[in-house]
């Protein structure tokens, strides 16, 4: 990412050296309409020089021909002829420039959003952990679905510039290299000017970027159906728009003050071009008075004087805009180059199937990205294959965390965990999800059928209805979804037509469901019943003990109700084990576990 303390030549060449890589970014789309497209610029570049030729032959030729009676029409038929072929060739080029163009530019954005997408699915848990992350994410977002599209299309500009002023340039400088030197003197100005506030304009939009992320929270805030109720329960809406607009007001102000000073040095420059021309003009208009030139040597050079310092400008402000938009596409790359650390390493080990060993924790500690204590500290566990842990302490005692860990959604500070004395890492990632199922209290609530949100437990058997309607039934769904209108075709959630909203535990019999999906070896649920009333929770345990049979189990619950049906209890706080056994083992020990208990037992006496 260009820092904004250097000077402004090094951060140019370092934003120009962003175009190749563009370049394959843009070949790797739509190769063929790359190529048909660059045809046609430099076609179409090359017929204003011949025209303004033909013009200046129609006119030599014209006044030839004055007052002579025999005058041969034909010569000078053909040269009207050849302009309005030229005429009609070039209309024909911007016709088919502009659907070239148009297909072109489509086939980018579809493939950069697929590139920018597939770029956030791949990257670690860790950088979703950071807020800077989402201002990479936000900056690549708005920078990618544009910019590279008009770094494109300037390019194609430019190169059709400079095809046009290479053939003005070879008229020109046959008549005089001085005037020549005069015209690129005058242009350069407006470069340096559109460098500056390109770079200007930049920095301010980026700077602008974390201000610009709360005020779109507050649009989602104020739009989404998540938040309605309260928004309007607690009379929030104007308080929110009141903030909405003030972040946005603010950036038209910054952005309205940029413009002034822009426009205003822009109109002197336009003068200093304008002085440039006619002092040519004149030159141009002197040389034909003293019959140095022919008329239609007059006609041609002061067409071409026009043109040339048009293009030369549109050249130099074009290099200008490559430079501005490569200042953005810079943050497209800036988010490409992020790299995830948790990948299948090289010449990966399948998963066992079936484990023999089980799991084993060595001095175990890990900490989260940005935070400055460790979450889990020297933990050491040993599961064998079949048994059923809970995993139980108070909130931030590093529950949830120890399960990210075995999905290896992180890696570890220190420390090692092994599969049959396998380490995790070894293991191809992919696999080793495949054979850890898990849903999570904050599991994810697709608005889409309730096919696919059971399926994707499994994507192998997406389709597998049969595998679906049994996954459904485990986990107590079935009476539910057979009840719906379009029973499994369903759509849930509101934000779709037709869509079905759940209740939170109809939900989580949903979620439970997709977990049941799975043909992992490993199963994990962390608070699996928060959602449930406490006969639905009895119901769903009394199965799931039959329907985890022989597989190895991680229970996460705050109710001690759940938690002794499983065949260990390790009880962490402040990121350690400190106690482990069976319930009745946890209640003679007289510890955390037992104070826990016994609080929460009593809620159910009286007195």
């Amino acid at each position: 990412m260009p820092d904004s303390r250097r000077d402004p030549q090094t951060r140019f060449w370092e934003m120009v050296a962003n175009t190749p890589r563009l370049v394959r970014l843009v070949w790797d789309a739509a190769p063929r309409w790359l190529l048909l497209n660059l045809a046609i610029t430099i076609l179409g570049a090359l017929i204003p020089v011949a025209q303004l030729y033909v013009s200046k032959l129609i006119v030599d030729r014209v006044i030839s021909s004055l007052g002579k009676p025999d005058t041969d029409w034909i010569p000078l038929i053909t040269l009207v002829g050849l302009g309005l072929g030229l005429a009609c060739l070039q209309g024909g080029l911007s016709k088919s420039k502009e659907y070239v163009s148009r297909i072109l530019n489509d086939e980018f954005t579809l493939h950069a959003n697929h590139v920018l997408l597939q770029q956030a699915v791949r990257l670690d848990l860790a950088h979703y952990e950071l807020p800077d992350f989402y201002d990479t994410l936000s900056r690549a977002q708005q920078s990618g679905s544009t910019y590279p599209v008009r770094v494109l299309g300037t390019l194609n500009s430019l190169i059709g510039q400079v095809v046009s002023f290479a053939g003005l340039l070879t008229l020109l400088l046959s008549f005089s290299p001085v005037i020549m030197l005069l015209l690129l003197l005058t242009s350069v100005p407006a470069f340096w000017v559109g460098i500056s506030f390109s770079g200007r304009r930049f920095w301010m939009l980026r700077h602008q970027t974390q201000s610009g992320r709360l005020a779109d929270y507050l649009q989602t805030v104020l739009l989404n159906q998540k938040y309605v109720k309260e928004v309007r329960l607690f009379n929030l809406s104007q308080h929110l728009l009141d903030q909405w607009q003030t972040i946005r007001a603010g950036f038209n102000e910054e952005s309205r003050a940029l413009a002034a000073k822009q426009n205003s040095v822009r109109f002197g420059i336009g003068a200093i071009a304008s002085l440039g021309f006619y002092a040519a003009y004149a030159w141009v208009i002197v040389q034909t008075v003293r019959g140095v030139i022919t008329v239609g040597d007059l006609t041609m050079y002061s067409g071409a004087f026009q043109q040339a310092q048009t293009l030369l400008q549109g050249i130099l402000e074009n290099v200008a805009l490559t430079y501005e938009y490569n200042l953005y596409v810079s943050q497209f790359f800036e988010f490409l180059n992020l790299k995830p650390e948790v990948v299948s390493p090289p010449n990966s080990l399948a998963f066992p199937n079936p484990m023999r060993k089980g799991l084993q924790l060595r001095n175990v500690t890990f900490t989260y990205p940005g935070a400055t204590e460790p979450t889990l500290r020297n933990l050491n566990l040993t599961v064998s294959p079949g048994e059923s842990i809970a995993l139980v302490g108070i909130n931030g005692a590093g529950k949830t965390t120890l399960l990210k860990l075995l999905t290896r959604f992180y890696d570890l500070d220190s420390g090692e965990i092994t599969v049959d004395g396998i380490p995790l890492p070894r293991f191809d990632l992919t696999d080793l999800r495949r054979n850890i199922g898990v849903i999570f209290q904050d599991f994810a609530r697709y608005d889409l059928s309730v096919q696919d949100n059971i399926g994707f437990g499994d994507l192998r058997e997406h389709t597998n209805q049969p595998r679906i309607q049994q996954a459904a039934k485990d986990a107590g769904a079935a009476e539910i979804i057979d009840k719906l209108d379009y029973g499994y075709q369903t759509m849930l959630g509101k934000i779709f037509p037709n869509g079905t909203d759940l209740s939170g535990g109809q939900w989580q019999k949903v979620g439970l469901a997709r977990a049941f999906m799975t043909p992992a070896q490993i199963l994990i649920l962390d608070e699996p019943t928060a959602a449930l009333d406490a006969i639905a929770e009895y119901d769903l345990f009394q199965r799931f003990r039959q329907l985890t049979q022989g597989k190895m189990t991680f229970l996460v619950s705050h109710r001690f109700s759940t938690v002794r049906m499983a065949d260990r209890i390790v009880v962490l706080e402040h990121g350690r084990i400190v106690e482990m056994g069976s319930h009745d083992e946890l209640m003679e020990q007289g510890g955390l576990y037992e104070q826990m208990f016994s609080l929460q037992a009593s809620s159910y006496q009286e007195g």
